[in-house]
């Protein structure tokens, strides 16, 4: 742009001499009149008086256009720098994005990882339930075994118990102490009811 400018600048000043030197050539088929002295130098000074002001004309032209090119090549500055600010908040916006978003997606696949692994647990022991039910199924109940009753005939003698009747008078009469008598019956204290039936171990 400067250089344009510059290009402009130096196009106008070599046209001005031209344009001066057409201003004072005669109209085509007039007489040339002869030129004193003093007019000549008159002329001459007209000539370099508009010669001068047309130059400061284009140059106050040439200077105001190069200060609005220059106030409007920094306003494209100032706009590209505030884009580039733009530019760059977004870009760190969409990077916070882009690594919350990835965030998310290893939470979601753990989750999905987690729920695979516990629906296969519980598959396992599910399995390990239905195996434990089949082997229980198959398996034939034990077979229980009453054993023989012995015969306690011969082992103690039954009394009757009667009126008046206690342990003690009772284990004298056979012989045995109390405590085999309370054995022998599962007896908890030594109290008696008439017609109990009391075993009587044999010696």
């Amino acid at each position: 742009m400067r250089l344009s400018v510059i290009s402009i600048f130096a196009a106008a000043v070599l046209a001005a001499p031209f344009v001066s030197a057409q201003t004072v050539q005669p109209a085509a088929g007039a007489t040339p009149q002869p030129v004193s002295a003093a007019t000549g130098a008159t002329a001459a000074a007209a000539t370099r008086t508009a010669s001068t002001g047309t130059r400061r004309d284009i140059v106050s032209y040439v200077e105001e256009l190069a200060g609005n090119t220059a106030a409007q090549l920094r306003a494209v500055q100032d706009e590209n720098a505030e884009l580039e600010t733009r530019m760059i908040e977004l870009e760190r916006k969409l990077a916070a994005l882009q690594e919350t978003n990835q965030k998310l997606l290893n939470e979601v696949a753990a989750v999905k990882r987690q729920s695979a692994a516990d629906a296969d647990a519980r598959e396992a022991q599910m399995k390990a339930i239905l195996s434990k039910i089949d082997k229980l199924a198959a398996t034939p109940p034990p077979t229980v075994t009453v054993p023989t009753p012995v015969s306690t005939e011969a082992e103690y003698d039954i009394y009757e118990v009667q009126k008046g009747a206690t342990l003690s008078v009772i284990a004298k009469a056979y012989e045995v102490s109390v405590q085999d008598i309370k054995k022998a019956n599962n007896l908890k204290s030594d109290m008696l009811q008439i017609g109990q039936k009391l075993k009587i171990p044999r010696k």
